[in-house]
């Protein structure tokens, strides 16, 4: 039988069980060192166009449910808690927890509210689903005044501002009394339930319990719990959420808007711990992580903490006797699973895709946790609950493992977490690990990471040098959404012996965060040669994939601070072209383009296509101008020959056979994608005069598999001029399958992905004016390319892959991965690259979008 422990034992004994190695050092630097000594007890969304967003940290929309009596925090003080009316949520007898005895999201607001009456515990809205559910943040700590939340809100942000004088200031014991904020989040994957059932048993000893060691710790920390990240996958059982994404894959991009609302709370607080609940591993799994470790952490930092704080929970983990939920050893001991000790390869933290690792760019220790019993399938009633009472209880006491070790070693985190900043401005290189126990304990390869500088700084260049200022906006106003600092030149400057124009955006890297600055804007590097397997994807980039030109400056550039001045908001205006005109030119260049075209034809204006996908609208200024200030495009002259040569482009009617994630872009790009399947031709429900165009890249729509009406009519709407886009080998399966292009096709490993160079023909309407660089995934690339196929892109034939995880690449050289042609009529695109991958590669949306129209 499982033996329940109080909080106050599990804060007690949770490293007095832990190994006598695991002894927290200190950082390296002589300042923490001191800092440390000094105190050996420690210091007591709604969506807009793209380039539009908060400019301060933690500011957030106020919910319309806050107390009448509870003004919303000032923008000043963005950390103190707010109370807000928290709503009842309409009974759903088929919400999915209830078959797993666990809560059900009905039941979670009026549980919050009796939360709230005890004095310690505040509820914020801090957002909403995809359908509407609300999301809500609970903050654990001591009651504070306002002026004490102005001393916190202070030395919170003097942590990134000067984090030199915050160490000082820790020294001299400024921070004792100042509360570090730790966060949990819990049920990013709706259909992993039990991390929101544990915090929400957590949060009810911190909100009562009278016990002297949980009335100490709410007077340290600030405590953060999302109570459920995925809402709509919690009730559907489904780990995605309402648009099909799975969420721990794109806090790198942000796409969703649970993760949009959770990341404004990681900024707003920027945690010295973090843990995020899933399931479900064998053993319970604990991070940190087998390597290649992500590059822009100040991985030694990290690791000392992150391995201890992961000892002290499987502590906590083995104290609660639940052996189903641990492994033995050879000794007959018990464990559970860290894979920086006990694996060699696969469970990595090398893309800032998932919550704990896109945490540690805001300093936070973070950490994965997945608990061990997977209660979903054929099992009885009994055991699908014991299943879940048993990782209830794991997340349970793995919480408060972390609650337990943040509290006796917080002056020691809080020091490191300093440190990790302050090597940010002044611009240090990062350091191997030298942590002895991390160098004892770690199993094959983990202890290595790739040392590094840092640029100088990024520029975003106004002007000509700037392929697309929308786009640019975009990535500025995003680097503002996740804290970094952006300046703006508002005289022309030099820099590198190169000249700017005023408007210039730059991105200098001696900043606090630094490392995530450097994760957006970076290429990444090649790391098929440090491990044989990973665990996702392995590279990413807003600088090279959203369609902006970003130049990168070498340490030993100058930087002309008096050109510069601080960002808060990157907006692009948009423009037209004075004068009275006769038609306006539109040149499609991001995301934001491709919406406006679709409005104009969405509003019935009649557009046009030149040549080289320059499009043609009537100059109507009334038509035109409240495109351009919507969306920030310009609008620009044209010469009667570009207009002759035009041809019509109407309203797009798109089905689909795709994934979530290319739906979403689809609508992104304000398209109506609606799916389709060979049944919906057959059966009625759909017709083939409903579709102009057709973009597949699944299986779910076979031609071959069309009745012999149906099969007709499919030939008879591609001989009428029908569209076909298909994307890597269930495209070309497609094509092969309805006798379209005459192409052969070669695939890369299944688990390669990365970022390529490409050579594009300036002939081609798809990609003459795309991205030198694209993105693949399970790569496809074409190795014989038939009569009348054109090549619009190939791969560079040397050094093409830039960065990622493909083993045999060489292979891939040189071949083409887009093509285009004609074929029984209809117009066809194929893609071997992945141009809509989970709607991060937005500078690539315009070849799709040109495809399609």
């Amino acid at each position: 039988m499982a033996v329940r422990r109080s909080m106050t034992a599990l804060l007690a004994g949770a490293l007095l069980l832990a190994p006598a190695s695991a002894a927290v050092a200190a950082p390296t630097d002589p300042e923490a060192l001191d800092a440390v000594a000094a105190s050996p007890r420690g210091p007591a969304d709604t969506d807009l166009p793209f380039g539009v967003g908060s400019d301060q940290r933690g500011r957030s929309a106020d919910a319309p449910g806050r107390q009448p009596n509870q003004p919303a925090p000032s923008a000043k003080l963005p950390g103190k808690p707010r109370n807000d009316v928290i709503a009842d949520a309409p009974v759903e007898l088929t919400d999915a927890s209830i078959a797993y005895n666990l809560i059900p999201y009905h039941d979670i607001p009026p549980a919050l509210r009796d939360l709230q009456r005890s004095g310690r515990i505040s509820v914020e809205i801090i957002g909403q689903s995809v359908l509407g559910r609300d999301l809500h943040l609970v903050v654990a700590t001591a009651p504070m005044s306002d002026a004490g939340w102005k001393t916190w809100q202070q030395l919170s942000d003097l942590r990134f501002s000067d984090p030199q004088a915050a160490l000082a200031k820790l020294r001299a014991g400024g921070y004792d009394n100042w509360r570090t904020p730790l966060f949990i989040n819990n049920n990013i994957h709706g259909n992993e339930w039990e991390g929101t059932d544990a915090s929400l048993q957590v949060l009810q000893e911190l909100a009562f319990s009278t016990e002297p060691a949980i009335v100490d710790m709410l007077e340290r920390h600030v405590i953060a719990f999302v109570v459920t990240n995925n809402p709509d996958g919690r009730v559907a059982a489904t780990r995605a959420n309402a648009n099909g994404f799975d969420m721990n894959r794109d806090y790198i991009t942000a796409s969703q808007p649970e993760v949009r609302a959770v990341r404004a709370q990681l900024v707003r607080y920027s945690p010295l711990t973090m843990l995020d609940i899933h399931g479900y591993v064998n053993c319970t799994l604990i991070e940190p992580t087998t390597g290649p470790h992500g590059d822009n952490y100040e991985y030694d930092l990290y690791i000392k903490h992150a391995l201890r704080n992961a000892l002290a929970m499987e502590q906590a983990v083995l104290a609660t006797g639940e052996t189903r939920a641990t492994c033995a050893n050879p000794d007959g001991s018990r464990r559970n699973d860290i894979p920086f000790r006990d694996r060699t390869q696969g469970w990595d933290d090398w893309p800032p895709i998932f919550t704990p690792m896109y945490s540690m760019y805001h300093g936070a220790i973070g950490h994965t946790i997945e608990v061990p019993l997977n209660p979903r399938g054929n099992l009885t009633e009994a055991e699908r609950h014991e299943r879940t009472r048993i990782n209830t209880a794991v997340a349970v006491a793995s919480i408060k493992g972390n609650l337990g070790y943040a509290t006796e070693n917080r002056a020691q985190l809080l020091a490191n977490h300093l440190e990790w900043f302050r090597r940010g401005v002044a611009g240090e290189p990062t350091r191997p690990i030298d942590d002895p126990l991390a160098l004892s304990l770690a199993r094959g390869d983990n202890a290595k990471t790739h040392l590094q500088g840092f640029p100088r700084a990024y520029v975003i260049p106004a002007g000509a040098e700037q392929r697309s200022a929308t786009a640019a906006a975009r990535v500025v106003q995003f680097m503002l959404d996740n804290d970094l600092e952006v300046h703006r030149a508002w005289r022309p400057f030099t820099l590198g012996g190169t000249h700017y124009a005023a408007g210039t955006y730059v991105v200098d890297m001696h900043q606090a965060k630094r490392g995530l600055a450097s994760a957006l804007l970076g290429v990444g590097r090649d790391v098929t040669n440090d491990f044989n397997a990973m665990y996702d994807i392995s590279a990413w980039s807003h600088g090279h994939l959203w369609g902006a030109t970003v130049q990168e400056m070498s340490e030993s550039v100058i930087l002309d601070a008096k050109a510069l001045r601080p960002v808060t908001e990157a907006r692009a205006t948009g423009a037209v072209a004075p004068g009275k005109q006769a038609n306006y030119g539109l040149v499609v260049d991001s995301v934001a383009g491709i919406q406006a075209v679709n409005r104009l034809l969405n509003d019935g204006v009649t557009v046009s296509r030149t040549a080289d996908g320059t499009f043609v609208v009537p100059g109507d200024v009334a038509v035109v101008r409240p495109i351009a200030e919507a969306y920030g495009v310009e609008f620009v002259k044209l010469t009667p020959p570009q207009v002759r040569t035009a041809t019509p482009v109407a309203k797009t009617r798109l089905g689909v056979a795709a994934n979530g994630g290319e739906i979403f872009a689809l609508r992104q790009m304000g398209f109506d994608p609606i799916s389709v399947t060979q049944t919906a031709f057959n059966n009625g429900t759909l017709s083939f005069a409903d579709f102009d165009a057709l973009f597949v890249s699944t299986a779910a729509f076979n031609p071959l598999s069309l009745n012999t009406t149906q099969s007709a009519a499919f030939e008879r709407w591609l001989a009428d001029g029908g569209t076909v886009v298909g994307r890597g080998a269930s495209g070309k399966q497609f094509n092969d399958r309805a006798g379209l292009l005459d192409v052969t096709i070669a695939a890369g490993r299944s688990d390669a992905n990365g970022i390529v160079g490409v050579v594009n023909n300036p002939a081609s309407p798809i990609t003459g004016k795309a991205l030198s660089t694209s993105f693949v995934d399970a790569p496809q690339y074409f190795t014989r390319v038939g009569a009348g196929v054109r090549v619009d892109q190939r791969l560079a034939d040397e050094g093409f892959f830039l960065a990622g995880h493909w083993g045999g690449q060489e292979a891939a050289a040189g071949h083409a991965v887009v093509v285009s042609g004609e074929a029984k009529g209809a117009k066809v695109t194929l893609f071997g690259t992945e141009p809509l991958f989970r709607a991060h590669p937005e500078g690539l949306y315009p070849q799709v979008a040109a495809a399609l129209w």
